[in-house]
């Protein structure tokens, strides 16, 4: 198999274990009755953004798989993985002040080119905080366009990662089973997005300069 190949089906089976999950769910939810109901729609909240930003989480580090993979010399691909490389080893949090600062450009400037591999770079991270913020960076770090996302932004932050909060901090929101049904919809069509996103931009090697 290609390594095409393998992050296609790598991303299939990821994101299919995931919309039967939320399928059963919503089942679940639609099948209970009273404060029973009440209590699975409430639950079904951060189960729904769990396999939101897990889906994203292991799809873009699926990529960044792929790409070390490929073995090919960090000159050769977008600024993009350059700059997730110089990450993992200097933190910002290192290079303060003008002292720090002057070494870290002096040292950058003076690195050999090097294979882009497992290991010299940094993993995505949701931060367990997926709004569109989070998103945008995160997807600017593996160079893809996040214009594919436009038409759920507002369903991102405010009902699945704000309700999502908020039920993770004891509120006591309530929900209609039709809402959990179309929320569910919308996290399915989100994973579909990442996928094809991913995908596409293996296919096309989106990730050489």
């Amino acid at each position: 198999m290609t390594p095409e190949t393998l992050l296609a089906s790598r991303l299939q089976e990821d994101k299919t274990w995931r919309i039967r999950e939320l399928s059963e769910l919503v089942r679940a939810c639609q099948d209970a009755s009273g404060t029973r109901q009440e209590a699975l729609l409430r639950a079904a909240i951060p189960v729904l953004y769990a396999h939101w930003e897990g889906y994203f989480v292991v799809a873009a580090n699926s990529y960044l798989g792929f790409v070390s993979e490929k073995r090919v010399n960090v000159s050769l691909l977008k600024e993009e993985f350059w700059a997730i490389s110089v990450r993992k080893r200097y933190k910002s949090n290192q290079i303060s002040g003008e002292k720090n600062f002057a070494r870290f450009l002096v040292s950058i400037r003076s690195e050999p080119d090097k294979i882009f591999k497992r290991g010299n770079f940094d993993r995505i991270n949701g931060q367990s905080n997926l709004n569109c913020e989070v998103l945008d960076f995160c997807l600017s770090c593996i160079a893809i366009d996040g214009r594919p996302f436009d038409g759920y932004r507002e369903f991102i932050d405010k009902e699945l990662v704000d309700r999502r909060n908020h039920v993770a901090h004891g509120a006591s929101l309530r929900f209609e089973p039709g809402t959990i049904s179309d929320y569910r919809d919308k996290v399915v069509d989100l994973l579909r997005i990442v996928h094809n996103e991913i995908e596409n931009a293996a296919n096309a090697g989106a990730y050489l300069k």
